[in-house]
């Protein structure tokens, strides 16, 4: 049974942790990268051209500034509208509170922010647009904007988290309970019973 056990506890951190670990890390095969701004020339549309079988489409946006930009979720730096064959499909703002943050150029202080901007889980087009504008806080320091496409993306099922820890919960009370229940019927853990009659 402890084997049993043990193997509830490994499915279970499997889902639980490996596995938004994966969905959060593996981003599929690269589309391509487009540039949807330039400081001078303004924004471009990206067009995407996507097929059924690559869902799920994982969107990554890399933004280059002057410096390091002030991120509050009341004030977005960004803006991405969808639509496919002319159909709108879905709207993001970007606030880039939790982007990836790094130092591009010590010297100027450029500063580059890398968020996962969409996941697209089904495609039923085959011509996408992704088009860019500004948030409320301006693009003043902006420098460049780069969009990656990503297909085959790892999805995530919300089901699978709360599912694993709970078998890792029962796994662990299962496993723990089987190692009392062995050392309780330990015949060597009580003295033996008291012999009677002449060979005492």
């Amino acid at each position: 049974m402890r084997f049993v056990f043990l193997l509830m506890i490994l499915i279970g951190a499997g889902l639980g942790i490996a596995y938004p670990w994966a969905a959060s890390n593996v981003s599929g095969q690269e589309v391509g990268t487009w540039r949807v701004f330039e400081r001078g020339s303004g924004f471009t549309p990206a067009q995407v051209t996507l097929a059924t079988a690559e869902t799920p489409v994982l969107t990554t946006v890399d933004l280059r500034a002057d410096g390091a930009l002030i991120r509050s979720d009341t004030k977005p730096l960004l803006t991405m509208n969808v639509t496919g064959d002319g159909e709108y499909v879905t709207s993001v703002v970007m606030d880039f509170t939790e982007a990836d943050v790094r130092t591009i150029n010590p010297q100027t202080g450029e500063t580059g922010y890398r968020v996962e901007a969409e996941r697209l889980h089904r495609v039923d087009h085959s011509h996408y647009v992704f088009e860019f504008g500004p948030g409320i806080a301006g693009i003043d320091r902006f420098n460049s904007i780069d969009l990656t496409v990503n297909a085959g993306a790892f999805d995530l099922d919300p089901r699978a988290i709360p599912a694993g820890f709970i078998l890792m919960a029962l796994g662990l009370i299962g496993f723990v309970a089987s190692l009392f229940r062995r050392k309780r019927q330990n015949p060597n853990s009580s003295p033996p019973p008291p012999r009677w009659g002449r060979g005492r």
